[in-house]
């Protein structure tokens, strides 16, 4: 049994050199307004690569970094390599979520069932309209765009602001957070307004970043046999 996604219906880019030296003296987009073009877009993502990686240290957080293709089609699934703290040290693995599961291996047709993906980090529910991306997008605070940056050759806007500890325990329950949480999101200026990346802070010194690519590319994941 797999999961697929669905064929892509657009370029994450248009122009880019274009596009870079005519938006370079142009007056910045509204940020409320890129905040919600960018929730409805990403509300019609079926897959996304995932590159995640974080600062610092944060309790519970078992993955300390992860790249990682997800769908939502026809149900929640991941699959990728990942950088797990194990017994202290750090350990490099190949894992699938599937049926809200984590299946891990460090060597190849060998997989183990760890259980609920959600005790460790549940990279398949990103995507869900109701606790994802899109939701978090429509959560911010006081937003502002600060400027624009060019990411893997996307041209983007930064936009900061904060997100309430709801939100931010929905894309990473790990953050325990209790209050507004600063969050900063870089969204394609033009075309279909994707989110590149995302930055979750917790505290001065920990936060969790994940850059985004290769929207709705064709995505399958399977159960492993353990």
């Amino acid at each position: 049994m797999a999961t697929s996604a669905a064929q892509p219906t657009s370029s994450p880019t248009e122009s880019p050199s274009a596009t870079s030296s005519k938006k370079a003296n142009e007056p910045l987009p509204d940020a409320s307004a890129i905040l919600k073009e960018a929730s409805a877009a990403t509300a019609d993502v079926d897959s996304v690569h995932l590159s995640l990686s974080v600062t610092g240290s944060i309790d519970n957080m078992a993955i300390t970094a992860l790249d990682a293709d997800v769908t939502r089609q026809p149900a929640d699934a991941a699959k990728g390599y990942a950088k797990i703290a194990y017994r202290g040290a750090p350990a490099y693995v190949q894992f699938v979520v599937f049926g809200g599961e984590l299946f891990v291996s460090q060597s190849p047709g060998r997989w183990v069932d760890y259980g609920p993906a959600a005790n460790f980090y549940d990279a398949a529910t990103i995507l869900s309209p109701d606790t994802g991306l899109a939701d978090m997008l429509t959560d911010f605070v006081d937003p502002e765009v600060e400027g624009r940056e060019t990411i893997d050759e996307v041209h983007t806007v930064r936009v900061t602001g904060e997100v309430s500890a709801d939100a931010a325990k929905k894309i990473v329950p790990q953050l325990h957070a209790n209050k507004r949480t600063s969050c900063t999101v870089w969204i394609q200026e033009t075309g279909d307004h994707h989110l590149v990346r995302l930055e979750l802070a917790s505290g001065a010194d920990n936060a969790v970043q994940m850059t985004f690519s290769n929207w709705n590319a064709p995505v399958s994941v399977g159960k492993p046999r353990v």
